[in-house]
């Protein structure tokens, strides 16, 4: 198992002429990108291994059924749209 990168080193180099702003706003996509915020947290609290194994399970669960409902949805509106069709 691969560890994720522990070490981020976000760096912004101002521009000729560019205003401190938009150097920043540069600044803050880039600590954004590179999730550096979220690793914070994340590194916060120690956390076992098998707690953030049953937590990505459980994650995982989730989206396959969002994917099955929104895949459902899809299939009802199909079959609403061809039976207007037919009747109408």
């Amino acid at each position: 198992m691969s560890k994720k990168n522990t070490h981020t080193n976000v760096k912004v180099v101002p521009k000729k002429g560019e205003p401190f702003e938009k150097m920043l706003k540069r600044f803050i996509k880039k600590v954004k990108k590179e999730r550096v915020i979220e690793q914070v947290k994340e590194r916060r609290y120690y956390e076992k291994p098998s707690v953030t194994r049953r937590k990505a399970k459980l994650e995982g669960i989730k989206k396959q059924k969002k994917r099955e409902r929104e895949f459902q949805k899809k299939i009802n509106s199909n079959n609403d749209s061809n039976y207007k069709k037919k009747r109408g």
